[in-house]
């Protein structure tokens, strides 16, 4: 019997041993696929689509991959909406015409210029205007994080002085600001005083940078179209060094939405040195997508021309509308040249979105 019992406390220990070892293996392998998993996940649990755009506007180099941020690491846009009605299909492109000295150019015709729509020429224009007196929306965005605090109050004095010049009776303006976080200081209003009283009082919110977030909200939410189908322009001032450091959008998720919303963006940065840094590229890149500009000043004593300028942009705008060559959903790239002897620039949004209704 107590053969038959060691024979038996031996087979329980083998059985046990063995149950225990498999186990063990079973955890290992378990431990080892969860490892897999999270190692191969996009960080803060963003997309793994494609990078962002590389080039930065007609006529220019291209913009070193590594120098622009990876847009994968920000939650993408929601799909673009319309920018024409199956019922009325028209692409309407608003664009300034700029001569070498940077003086805008306000005697084109339709013959002078000639559009293409997905690298085809529209063979004709539906409408063709020059407006220097279209209603205003503008948004003051001021970037008031750690990075640009130095020359804050000197950007605020500008910005202030811009605004006093250029709105007129039928304009609107809203002040918006960012740091860690994104805050708007004074809704849409034509009350220069509470549009004053708003820069005079913007300040950090937060710590960190969400500069994206910011140009997506000001895009979004703030600049609406006109409820009685005039044109209306419209556009973002952008005060910043184009840094950004927590933002849960990307760059190609600005641009979408500055094109969706036909939004033109003109930046202003100081820069003392050299420049030619990320920043510099990302402002510079928002600026040719949207059809708008981006001014590196010296010193804040050079904001008032650059201010001067971008008044003369908004106020002369060149509008054409054309049915679309090819209504087929999604992106459809534009350009335009002007046919003219002396070498012009222009200013125009790259595309427009379109699905079906």
């Amino acid at each position: 019997m107590r053969a038959s019992d060691d024979e038996l406390v031996r087979r329980s220990v083998l059985v046990t041993g063995l149950s225990l070892a498999l186990c063990g293996l079973t955890l290992v392998g378990i431990g080892e696929w969860a490892g897999g998993r999270f190692e191969n996940a996009a960080p803060d649990g963003g997309s793994s689509g494609p990078p962002a755009a590389t080039s930065y506007g007609p006529g220019r180099g291209a913009v070193p991959p590594a120098l622009l941020p990876d847009a994968s690491a920000h939650f993408p846009s929601p799909p673009p909406e319309y920018t024409f009605h199956r019922d009325i299909p028209e692409v309407r492109l608003q664009f300034t015409v700029a001569d070498d000295q940077g003086r805008v150019v306000t005697n084109l015709s339709a013959n002078d210029l000639r559009v293409y729509e997905d690298q085809s020429p529209v063979p004709r224009f539906s409408d063709f205007q020059r407006a220097e007196d279209l209603p205003l929306q503008i948004g003051l965005v001021l970037d008031t994080s750690d990075s640009v605090k130095r020359v804050l109050a000197e950007e605020k004095t500008a910005a202030t002085k811009f605004l006093d010049r250029v709105l007129r009776q039928s304009d609107s303006a809203f002040v918006m600001a960012f740091g860690g976080d994104v805050k708007v200081w004074q809704a849409p209003t034509q009350n220069r005083q509470e549009l004053f009283q708003a820069i005079d009082r913007a300040k950090e919110p937060g710590w960190g940078t969400r500069f994206y977030d910011a140009l997506y909200a000001a895009c979004d939410g703030h600049l609406a179209a006109s409820d009685d189908g005039k044109l209306v322009h419209r556009a973002l001032v952008v005060l910043s060094d184009g840094d950004d450091t927590q933002s849960l959008r990307g760059l190609r998720d600005v641009i979408g939405m500055a094109e969706r919303k036909e939004v033109q963006i003109y930046a202003l940065v100081i820069r003392t040195g050299k420049g030619g840094d990320r920043g510099d590229l990302v402002l510079q890149r928002l600026a040719d997508a949207s059809g708008g500009r981006v001014y590196f000043a010296q010193s804040s004593a050079e904001l008032d021309g650059a201010f001067a300028q971008i008044e003369r942009d908004l106020r002369t705008q060149y509008y054409v509308s054309f049915p679309p060559q090819q209504p087929t959903p999604g992106f459809h790239s534009l350009r335009v040249e002007v046919r003219a002897p002396q070498r012009l620039e222009v200013h125009a949004r790259q595309g427009y979105y379109a699905a079906v209704q």
